[in-house]
């Protein structure tokens, strides 16, 4: 009769990717070699470290489609040990960085919930060497903890640029295909390195990264990830800078299927839907209508008021 320890490591490891996480721990606690292969079995994780239950279940909810409660961990900090912003933040990276120090090597979709990144845990990051998906979402409106504009800033820093490779600092991160970053302060520059560290990027989500211009979308219409890029979402951007220019270098990515641009308010949404039912034809498109514009329009049945 053949047990699991006689099948091929490489068998043994897809078989247990699909266990959810509490059996996939409970399998590694009955010995050595099975802790062992429980350390390389993850391949899948939503980490949602908040301060409250209503923002961890909310966190849960909006994990990714890839994603399932089955693939996550969520950790509600205790109010006495984090009374303030600050103690919240760095309890939040404390715990993330552990998990990933641990799991480096098998980790291949990663999910983040958090308030802000601390730079430990951004090198932990670029140590992901096998990772093909990364969402880091800094963006909890709905949390009453803080200030609301609080989440209305995504102040600019060096902490990025661990994400991609350069002089004196080597990041493992190359073989990504999937990138979603919520309130993220990388700038241009920032996000042009880690697109030309990772040229496989096929799917770019970007919402409230209000330090990008409109030098990235350049950057994307002359670059090889730009041609290649199938879907790409930039979103809740209200600068200046993010206006109707945009548009013509949206036309030389060939291979979009899908684009976002949802409340991207200094654009106008009359012009980008003319041009896709004239130039892009994108299957898939969003306009940068505000939600509010939709909603005034709805007409609610008196019977079922």
């Amino acid at each position: 009769m053949a047990t699991l320890s006689s099948l091929p490591p490489e068998l043994t490891r897809e078989i247990l990717e699909y266990l959810p996480i509490k059996s996939l721990l409970a399998f590694g606690s009955t010995s050595k070699g099975n802790h062992a292969f429980q350390s390389i079995s993850f391949s899948k994780l939503h980490i949602g470290v908040l301060e409250s239950r209503f923002s961890s279940t909310i966190s849960l909810i909006e994990a990714g489609a890839d994603l399932g409660l089955e693939h996550s961990i969520q950790k509600v900090l205790p109010q006495r040990m984090t009374p303030t912003k600050d103690m919240v933040i760095r309890q939040q990276n404390v715990t993330i960085q552990a998990v990933l120090m641990r799991y480096q090597l098998s980790l291949r979709i990663l999910e983040l919930a958090l308030w802000e990144l601390h730079e430990y845990t951004t090198i932990a990051i670029a140590q992901l060497r096998n990772l093909q998906h990364l969402s880091i979402k800094l963006d909890h409106p709905y949390t009453r903890a803080v200030d609301r504009s609080f989440w209305e800033t995504s102040p600019g820093s060096t902490i990025w640029n661990n994400l991609f490779s350069r002089t004196g600092n080597t990041s493992d991160l190359g073989r990504l295909r999937s990138l979603n970053l919520e309130r993220a302060g990388l700038t241009d520059y920032q996000l042009q390195r880690v697109l030309e560290s990772n040229p496989r990027i096929i799917n770019l989500r970007l919402q409230k990264c209000f330090n990008l211009t409109q030098e990235i979308f350049e950057f994307l219409a002359r670059s090889s990830v730009g041609k290649g890029m199938q879907v790409l979402c930039f979103t809740k951007s209200g600068r200046d800078g993010i206006d109707n220019q945009i548009l013509q270098y949206i036309g030389n990515l060939s291979s979009l299927r899908v684009l976002s641009l949802y409340r991207c308010l200094n654009i106008n949404s009359d012009l980008v839907k003319t041009l896709n039912d004239n130039k892009w034809h994108i299957s898939d498109l969003t306009l940068p209508h505000h939600v509010s514009d939709v909603l005034k329009n709805i007409e609610i049945d008196p019977e079922y008021a």
